[in-house]
């Protein structure tokens, strides 16, 4: 061990012991590196990170003394076999030397320190060091052995495992792969079947005799048999296919109708393939039968919705393009498109909501389908726009037509508002023509007539859908009627001409028509009003000005009605507008609002008294309302004081 380079970590809270014995090591160990430490602690974790050959201790350190650094080197297990020598004063000698040994010492040298004993000891430990050491690589080497081993039972178990639940899930495949079979062909409505020429013997799954309703293969054993329950039609095209089979040797595809044993009309698909033996002689067919009946009506149904408009039922934009032009012939000379146009959609849908919109456009599609021949082509073409084309018909027929589907039209109501519908039309009569160019005139002539039946019934609609707001709230006609009174009433204080009068008068009437739109359930509430239901209310300016956008004689009012909400400070809505940004009658319109608003009853609040409204109009003045025109509503308060 002399020649074996050595670690020794010497532990003392003296550093004139550990000199001297680092001095004394290096005379017998001249190679041996000498690792110091002044406190037990220390000397633990230098332990721990070094792990040195021999420890030599002190007894006696603060903190942590000699014995209980050596029991937790002994409790550690990668430091339990590093021999550990005590060294200690001479007083007490035999105690410590017993405590040493209690707590996994394997030497103790008294001082003063005798050289010979520590060359004695040191070699001693040396060997106990490099016993250890054997030891604990025997000791990995086995247990590294032993882990390989454990893996490699684990790895010869887990397969062994692996193929028992193979070799059962392989069997209970088998049991189940005819029941599997059976159900796949339920759900595919698919059979099997198998004709033996040689045993003259045909087979079939439980599957192929469901296809046909039968209970037994002996009712479809021969082929006059099978025969009868082909319609009389189909029968030649399936005589030609099994002839193809035995004569061509070849492959037969085809489909045909059946009516089954209980007189369901059914489609079959069916394929016969010949088979042969290894002399390439015909020794029999098998095949599938499918009933399809279930895939071609799903194919009927996308075929009718890819040429079907679904809210209406009218043939779409895509039937018409192609049938026109194979209609734009000789034949169908004169041939005349019609343009129809729905009056008031798009204010019905703001109103009402879009659900009334799709009836108001099922019943224009219903009077024109009802109106026209049983030959013409109707189309929708997408939104509120039809047309019709009238092959063999002239002008003189075509406005007959139209007049009879205005008629019908004015019969039709919704929501108390007659179905108004705007036509347009153009004739074809010679090849030359472009039929492009009739459509578009067909269409400049609806618009012609749109422009004025449209305004008429836009004005008729404002009017019910003011009279159905009232029907939903009460409380909304006669705030409606105060609060155009009252704009009334500043525009004379403020000298208005009678034109802007009598428009200030008619916004405060209809400044909340947007209210339409909003939930009956919010309008009536009672309660305060959730986050949600507030953000709802606040949609009405929007609302109305899209529907008053739309008609003329209302259009000047609608940024007034958008506007009605935005304050003098810019923290208004819907746009944030700011000063004079909003309207004068806007302005206007807002603080006959408010006022109204605060001196009427809510289900929530009572009314103020005019005194307290007026107190909160003046001091909002500046932030909320236009200071002109908060003064000119108190002096109309003061002065009238309005009822």
């Amino acid at each position: 061990m002399e020649t074996r380079q050595l670690k020794i970590l010497v532990i003392d809270d003296n550093p004139d012991n550990v000199i001297v014995l680092k001095a004394m090591i290096h005379d017998v160990f001249s190679d041996a590196t000498v690792l110091m430490a002044f406190s037990g602690r220390t000397g633990f974790e230098m332990a721990v990170s070094e792990d040195p050959d021999i420890i030599l201790m002190d007894i006696i350190m603060p903190e942590m003394d000699g014995f209980e650094v050596c029991r937790k080197l002994k409790a550690t297990p990668d430091l339990a076999d590093i021999p550990v020598v005590f060294v200690t004063a001479a007083r007490g000698d035999r105690e410590h030397r017993i405590l040493a040994l209690e707590c996994g010492g394997e030497g103790f040298i008294s001082k003063p320190i005798d050289e010979q004993e520590l060359l004695s000891q040191l070699r001693a430990m040396a060997k106990i060091r490099g016993a250890n050491l054997q030891k604990r690589n025997e000791k990995e080497r086995l247990n590294n052995r032993v882990r390989k081993q454990n893996v490699a039972l684990k790895a010869a178990h887990s397969r062994t495992l692996k193929l028992l639940k193979s070799l059962e899930k392989e069997n209970e495949a088998r049991k189940k792969s005819e029941k599997a079979l059976v159900e796949a062909q339920k759900l595919a409505h698919l059979g099997s079947y198998e004709f033996d020429f040689k045993n003259d013997k045909i087979s079939c799954s439980e599957e192929a005799l469901n296809i046909f309703g039968v209970a037994s293969i002996d009712e479809l054993n021969t082929k006059e048999q099978f025969l009868r329950f082909a319609q009389p039609e189909e029968i030649p095209v399936i005589l030609e296919n099994i002839n193809k089979v035995m004569v061509e040797k070849s492959t037969a595809d085809f489909i045909f109708r059946i009516f089954r044993q209980d007189g369901e009309e059914r489609i079959i698909n069916m394929r016969m393939i010949p088979q042969f033996d290894e002399e390439k002689n015909h020794i029999g067919n098998f095949g599938t039968v499918q009933d399809i009946t279930r895939i071609r009506k799903t194919e009927e149904e996308i075929r009718y919705l890819s040429y079907h408009d679904y809210l209406t039922g009218l043939f779409n934009r895509r039937f018409y393009e192609e049938v026109l032009i194979k209609l734009d012939t000789d034949d169908n000379y004169p041939l005349t498109l019609v343009m129809a146009d729905v009056n008031g959609l798009k204010m019905i849908n703001d109103s009402f909501g879009h659900a009334v919109g799709d009836e108001l456009l099922q019943k224009a599609s219903n009077v024109i389908k009802s109106g026209c021949r049983e030959k013409d082509v109707i189309a929708r073409l997408g939104g509120d726009e039809f047309v019709i084309i009238l092959t063999k018909t002239d002008a003189e027929t075509a406005a007959l037509i139209i007049k009879r589907l205005e008629v019908l039209a004015a019969r039709e109501k919704i929501r108390g508002l007659k179905l108004s519908i705007a036509f347009g039309s153009r004739t074809k009569t010679r090849k030359e023509e472009n039929i492009q160019q009739i459509l578009k005139n067909a269409e400049d002539d609806m618009y012609r007539h749109k422009l004025y039946e449209s305004a008429s019934m836009r004005s008729k609609t404002i009017e019910l859908i003011m009279n159905t707001l009232y029907e939903k709230s009460n409380r909304e006609m006669m705030h409606s009627s105060r609060v155009g009174h009252i704009c009334e009433k500043i525009g004379l204080r403020m000298k208005l001409d009678q034109d802007e009068i009598n428009q200030i008068r008619t916004a405060g009437l209809i400044h909340d028509i947007g209210k339409m739109g909003i939930d009956e359930k919010i309008l009536n509430k009672t309660g305060a009003l959730s986050d949600e239901e507030w953000q709802e209310i606040k949609r009405h300016p929007e609302i109305g000005y899209r529907i008053l956008s739309s008609v003329n004689e209302f259009s000047e009012m609608a940024n007034c009605i958008l506007e009605h909400h935005e304050r003098w400070d810019g923290h208004g809505y819907p746009k944030g507008l700011k000063g004079e940004e909003i309207s004068l009658q806007g302005r206007i319109v807002a603080v006959a609002d408010s006022f109204d608003a605060m001196t009427s009853d809510r289900a929530y609040r009572k009314a103020l008294a005019y005194d307290e409204a007026i107190t909160e109009i003046k001091r909002c003045a500046g932030s909320h309302f236009d200071p002109l025109v908060a003064k000119m509503l108190v002096d109309v308060v003061h002065s009238e004081m309005i009822r």
